[in-house]
């Protein structure tokens, strides 16, 4: 039987037809939805369940084999404790409140997991990690589907064992990042200029982050085995 992957939705305002007023929806990126169904998986839209009923989020999460925590908007600083910046884009506090809950989660559960882009952030703060608000150069939207650096994974993690190798290659569409790593969380893999590109975490190993978007390189083997990854873990 293939397994469930429920990918993580956020909020968005949408008119319908003829409604002259927004309407709520939960929603997810496409590539999300093609990627793990090109993997194999079946894709489920994970709802949003709010953070403080853990009873009811921990019933939710056992109706899947694997979670894909998606991208989006910035990552709220009070979430690490950190005044806003300039440079730092518009944030959904509700968003990261239930987003982090569902990283906390996994991890706790050891559920497998692939954090993405936004999701290696929110996975960072939920372990007690803080950001960068602002980098440049590494919003590079024209080669959203290509190769637009190398990336230096480390021997030996998960990550290398599963792209095969500890030499390779990504997209990039964020403008913020890892800055210090929270307590059980471990860097596996960096960009030419030292930006946190993968995390790995002590004591969950089958929760895995990224911060590139391995979701529009599915065309690529080796990035698609991530989300093939997920239904073997």
């Amino acid at each position: 039987m293939s397994k469930l992957v429920g990918i993580t939705a956020h909020r968005l305002e949408v008119r319908d037809g003829a409604v002259e007023f927004g309407v709520a929806h939960e929603v997810v990126a496409t590539a999300y939805v093609r990627a793990v169904a090109r993997a194999g998986g079946v894709p489920v839209l994970l709802p949003i369940i709010e953070p403080d009923d853990g009873d009811a989020l921990h019933a939710l999460l056992d109706r899947f084999d694997a979670i894909v925590i998606t991208g989006g908007a910035d990552v709220d600083p009070t979430a690490y404790r950190a005044a806003v910046e300039a440079g730092c884009g518009p944030t959904q506090p509700d968003r990261d409140r239930i987003d982090l809950a569902v990283a906390r989660a996994c991890v706790e559960r050891n559920q497998p997991t692939l954090a993405i882009c936004r999701g290696v952030q929110v996975l960072n703060v939920a372990l007690g990690g803080t950001l960068t608000q602002h980098i440049d150069d590494h919003m590079v939207v024209p080669q959203y589907n290509e190769k637009v650096h190398d990336i230096d994974v480390h021997a030996g993690s998960r990550l290398a064992e599963i792209l095969e190798t500890d030499t390779y290659w990504s997209n990039s569409l964020h403008h913020q990042c890892i800055a210090e790593l929270g307590l059980s969380a471990r860097a596996v893999a960096l960009a030419p200029d030292g930006t946190i590109e993968a995390v790995e975490v002590v004591g969950a190993p089958r929760v895995l982050g990224v911060q590139w978007h391995p979701e529009l390189l599915r065309h690529d083997a080796a990035h698609l085995r991530l989300f093939g990854a997920l239904l073997d873990a």
